[in-house]
């Protein structure tokens, strides 16, 4: 999945977001007759807790596959979503091999992503390798926003 919206024809994964299976968890589709789309998600609070006090630094760019290991953050825009990584498939950090034991995060202010990924899924993802600072506790994860190329 490429972190860009919308996502490009020529994409293996362009139609992610038309599938009968996303549709259903978005609460999104036509409506009857009246060639109306409709796109649902629910919103997160500006002070909820799990963004409230998060920032992050952007390190550079990666792109991986990992294992959605947390969707429960996920259901609202802006999405947090746990995640275990499989494999480093391109980085601009050196021994971006290093990192990946480390990315527990996947992030957007996208509602693209709201609501996308379920635990045990697997996506492929390239974004922006950010370390994140949220009170006492750090970490690093991938920002999912618009990549210009």
């Amino acid at each position: 999945m490429r972190a860009s919206s919308p996502l490009p024809r020529s994409s293996p994964n362009a139609a992610w977001g038309s599938s009968p299976r996303c549709r259903k968890r978005k609460f999104q589709g036509l409506t009857p007759s009246a060639d109306a789309h409709i796109n649902c998600e629910p919103l997160r609070d500006d002070d909820d807790p799990a963004f409230a006090r998060m920032t992050a630094k952007e390190i550079g760019d990666v792109t991986l596959l990992a294992r959605i290991t947390d969707h429960s953050q996920g259901l609202a825009t802006s999405s947090l979503y746990g995640v275990e990584v499989t494999t480093i498939l391109a980085a601009t950090v050196d021994e971006p091999d290093g990192f990946a034991r480390r990315i527990t995060n996947l992030r957007s202010y996208l509602r693209a992503y709201t609501g996308a990924f379920r635990t045990g899924d697997t996506v492929h993802v390239a974004g922006k390798l950010v370390h994140l600072h949220n009170g006492d506790h750090t970490g690093f994860g991938v920002d999912l926003a618009n990549v210009t190329e």
